[in-house]
């Protein structure tokens, strides 16, 4: 295998790995509100829509649900106090979907918690020794001798 290839499969399982970290990150923190992780990307679909508000079917095409599954976290996120629906000036039958200020807090607090938690278990990733030599004898290049959290290694040019 090529030093290319073999660094691009070391890159691949690293981003993996600070992926699944910082995704279980997340759902830390939204437990530590009361969140679940679906529950809190409808609280970003509610905050997409801006100040006027968003439609459940504009909340239900963010999360990638039918409207009715949209319309059930709606309902709960609004037994939290965490968003309110008011009527659609624009559309009689419809309404809109805002934030209330504690669901605003809590999606602010529960993000810096998120990407606290993220960096701390990105950090703590068991660093491995993905340097080795280059099977080339005749090379001019070196790899350099620090290598970074089980990251790929840069080379030193001589």
């Amino acid at each position: 295998m090529t030093d290319r290839s073999e660094l691009a499969l070391q890159l691949t399982d690293a981003i993996v790995a600070a992926k699944a970290a910082a995704e279980r990150a997340g759902d830390r923190a939204f437990r530590a509100y009361g969140l679940s992780h679906r529950a809190q990307a409808a609280l970003v679909a509610v905050d997409l829509g801006g100040p006027d508000g968003a439609r459940p079917k504009e909340i239900a095409t963010q999360l990638r649900v039918s409207r009715a599954a949209a319309t059930t976290f709606i309902q709960r996120l609004e037994t939290k106090g965490l968003v309110d629906t008011t009527p659609d000036p624009e559309d009689d039958r419809g309404v809109r979907v805002t934030l209330t200020r504690h669901g605003l807090e809590v999606l602010l607090r529960a993000g810096q918690l998120e990407r606290r938690l993220a960096a701390r278990a990105i950090e703590g990733l068991p660093a491995r020794s993905t340097c080795s030599r280059s099977s080339s004898s005749g090379s001019k290049r070196s790899r350099s001798a620090s290598c970074t959290r089980g990251f790929t290694c840069g080379y030193l040019y001589a």
